[in-house]
């Protein structure tokens, strides 16, 4: 994907998303994959600077996160971008990261006031998961069929208009959101769109 067409997805997602808490708070989230991005420096370092984009560093192997978290949040502060660290507060205050975001297995965590929280969302019974967090915003996934996690069953677009009315928090989506079917996300009340797949489908 170019810069141009990166560009034109940041622009995109922004005309899609509703208007949050915060005028520059990111509408769109970049999930770091490991399998599907293997030079994440390399990808972020071609996205213009912007103060619309987020990301959430995530790594399968615990001892690495901190030093993947160091080098994304470098990058990022040279772009704009704000980061977050999957379900890790001590790394992401020890690198300077604006926030952390709890994968499904969580459900508690710590407070720390310098830091903003958000939160992975699968089913109905993470409503309560989303309280005990005291989250303030939610990724639900997958919204759509997806390849990287292929037994779930997606959420869909009238469960999700559902959920975004009943949840007491900012809305994000993620999983299998690409540019064929971004403009379906239209008015289902969405503050944030997240994935990976969205930069590299056509």
């Amino acid at each position: 994907m170019t810069k141009l067409d990166i560009h034109y997805t940041i622009k995109q997602v922004n005309s899609i998303c509703v208007k949050n808490s915060t005028f520059y708070d990111p509408n769109l989230w970049i999930f770091l994959d490991e399998e599907r991005i293997l030079n994440y420096a390399s990808f972020l370092k071609s996205i213009s600077s912007t103060k619309l984009v987020g990301v959430v560093v995530r790594s399968k192997n615990k001892k690495n996160l901190y030093n993947k978290a160091k080098q994304v949040t470098r990058i990022c502060r040279s772009k704009g971008f704000k980061v977050f660290i999957s379900s890790c507060p001590l790394v992401a205050m020890s690198v300077g990261a604006d926030g952390v975001h709890y994968s499904q297995e969580y459900r508690k965590g710590r407070l720390y006031s310098s830091l903003s929280y958000s939160c992975s969302f699968h089913k109905f019974s993470d409503i309560r998961r989303t309280i005990d967090l005291k989250v303030k915003r939610v990724f639900i996934s997958p919204v759509f069929k997806t390849s990287s996690s292929v037994l779930k069953k997606p959420i869909g677009l009238t469960r999700l208009l559902f959920l975004s009315r009943l949840l007491k928090c900012e809305i994000g989506v993620l999983g299998g959101v690409n540019k064929k079917n971004l403009r379906t996300l239209r008015k289902k009340n969405i503050s944030y769109i997240g994935g990976v797949s969205i930069f590299f489908s056509s």
